[in-house]
């Protein structure tokens, strides 16, 4: 008898995509020192990073989980664009410690 009308979906609004925040400036958690080559020094509480210099793609993890994860895309490498020459940095957390203790 009486039928319901559907409601029509209204189109999304173009937005841009916010900028990630490790890729600020002023983002505190850099990676810092020399490339790391050999994987077997990585400690497993240090958070590093596995980064592609051509696609600017980034991984982070503690050490202990970045070995198996670097060995996994070190034979077919990038996985955003295959780019075989990775670097392993440090990344300085030493402000993490300072806003923990603020917070405390």
């Amino acid at each position: 008898m009486f039928e319901k009308k559907k409601a029509e979906p209204k189109p999304p609004k173009p937005q841009e995509k916010p900028i990630p925040a490790f890729l600020c400036n002023d983002y505190s958690y850099k990676a810092v020192e020399e490339e790391i080559m050999d994987i077997g020094t990585l400690e497993p509480a240090t958070v590093y990073e596995i980064k592609c210099h051509q696609c600017e793609m980034s991984i982070r993890s503690q050490g202990k989980n970045l070995r198996s994860t670097y060995e996994r895309i070190k034979n077919s490498g990038c996985i955003g664009c295959g780019n075989k020459e990775l670097a392993i940095k440090r990344i300085d957390m030493s402000k993490a410690s300072k806003n923990q203790a603020n917070n405390t």
